[in-house]
């Protein structure tokens, strides 16, 4: 009985959702080639990274302290080879700490410290993460120890060579935005009322509800009700983790919305029901924005477990205060999508681990997006002994098979099965193979 009505909320959210993402992308022509990414004669003057979700536990050694360190050193790296050479702002959306503690802090503060060069500002705002030990006794302490480390204001409105930059945080629960709506809707108003053409950089921990990817099950409706009446805002939100290489992370309705994910992990749903998955192996990223004198925006994805950039994520905006020159809508994305296929005489590969855990590998499918999923299924003598759903390699830059481990299987032939589907849920092709255990 829990399946059926499971499944029976699901359909029903995908009817709810499909409507919602279709009456929010009326009005833009569909752009059947997709979008041409980042002219060449792209002139930035400013440039800034958007991460979320470090998670720090205290721990100077943990990897996540080394990758927020190492986004530093990457992105003077990018910015030394370009023409314009600042990296002018990081800013970071919440979650940097595991839950609040002041040795979380001070290890944030050192990387910063001991990373950031004088041209740079770091703008900071807080996750739920960030009053969970403190919530038990009284949730508003969060504020004070952000305050004493961070010496910034909760919520910051700072101008950037021309472009607003504004971060809100929760209440001071922890856990709402109900008590800062009117504050964000003031310095919005204030922001457009400058320039009405330029884009505004609001940045906020969780998305903004039925947005990205990820804000069914983890946004918030307050903030979005604000960001809604300004569509020259773009919008960097964290808190899902869920993977900000799938292309259903950028969302163009009336406003513009992207997805940060996690510098520590990426994670997807594939159904809404069941739960988050945890991508394979080791993946996190963030963002890196840049702005030229018309306030055109150009984003692209920076891979921090490998250290390099996704050769084939670059989103270019333009017109960001014209609603009916949207580029990236839910329903323009989701045309744009087509079923994913395997390579020419693609094949599953076994073999036994030292523990003695069967593993295949098999290539990754590609359609117009890469695969985002595939489901396997193993039997042995019409027994199923593996049944699973697998997220891609589409969270890693790098170009690696896919790798699943099937646990302990005993010696003999199998019988596998994987069908891959894209990020809107378009069923591909399908590998049928045998393999042996010996």
């Amino acid at each position: 009985m829990t399946n059926f009505i499971s499944q029976l909320v699901f359909k029903m959210l995908s009817v709810v959702l499909g409507i919602t993402f279709t009456f929010t992308g009326l009005g833009s022509s569909l752009n059947s080639d997709g979008a041409t990414g980042t002219p060449d004669d792209f002139t930035p003057v400013v440039r800034f990274v958007v991460c979320s979700d470090i998670h720090l536990d205290g721990d100077e050694n943990q990897q996540a302290a080394k990758r927020f360190a190492n986004l530093f050193t990457d992105m003077y790296e990018y910015a030394e080879g370009c023409e314009y050479k600042n990296l002018d702002a990081v800013l970071v959306a919440g979650d940097f700490t595991g839950g609040g503690a002041e040795k979380e802090y001070q290890v944030y503060t050192k990387i910063i410290n001991e990373n950031k060069k004088d041209e740079t500002q770091v703008l900071t705002i807080l996750g739920n993460h960030e009053f969970i030990d403190y919530r038990d006794v009284d949730a508003t302490v969060g504020y004070d120890v952000f305050r004493e480390y961070i010496k910034q204001d909760v919520d910051t409105d700072i101008v950037i060579n021309g472009y607003h930059f504004i971060g809100v945080s929760y209440d001071d629960n922890g856990k709402t935005f109900s008590g800062k709506t009117k504050w964000l809707d003031e310095r919005l108003k204030n922001a457009t009322a400058e320039d009405p053409d330029k884009p505004v950089f609001v940045y906020q921990h969780p998305h903004p509800a039925l947005t990205v990817y990820g804000s069914v099950n983890w946004g918030d409706v307050d903030t979005r009700a604000v960001l809604s009446k300004y569509p020259q805002v773009v919008n960097f939100s964290g808190h899902s983790h869920y993977a900000a290489s799938d292309p259903r992370s950028v969302w163009q309705g009336e406003f513009t919305a992207v997805g940060c994910g996690s510098l520590s992990a990426f994670m997807g749903n594939l159904n809404y029901i069941e739960g988050d998955k945890d991508a394979p192996g080791n993946s996190g990223g963030a963002w890196l924005v840049e702005v030229d004198a018309n306030g055109n925006v150009s984003m692209r994805l920076y891979d921090i477990e490998n250290r390099m950039f996704f050769d084939n994520i670059d989103y270019y905006f333009t017109d960001l205060s014209k609603t009916s020159k949207r580029t990236y809508t839910w329903r323009q994305q989701k045309a744009l999508d087509t079923v994913p296929e395997f390579p020419e005489g693609a094949t599953v590969t076994s073999y036994v681990d030292e523990n003695g855990d069967t593993i295949i590998t098999f290539p990754e499918a590609e359609g117009y997006y890469p695969a985002e999923n595939y489901k396997i299924k193993v039997t042995r003598k019409s027994k199923t002994v593996y049944s699973g759903t697998v997220i891609s390699e589409y969270v890693r830059a790098t170009d690696d098979d896919v790798t699943v481990n099937l646990g302990q299987l005993s010696s003999g032939e199998y019988k596998v099965k994987i069908v891959a589907y894209s990020p809107y849920a378009k069923k591909g092709e399908k590998i049928k193979q045998t393999i042996t255990v010996e």
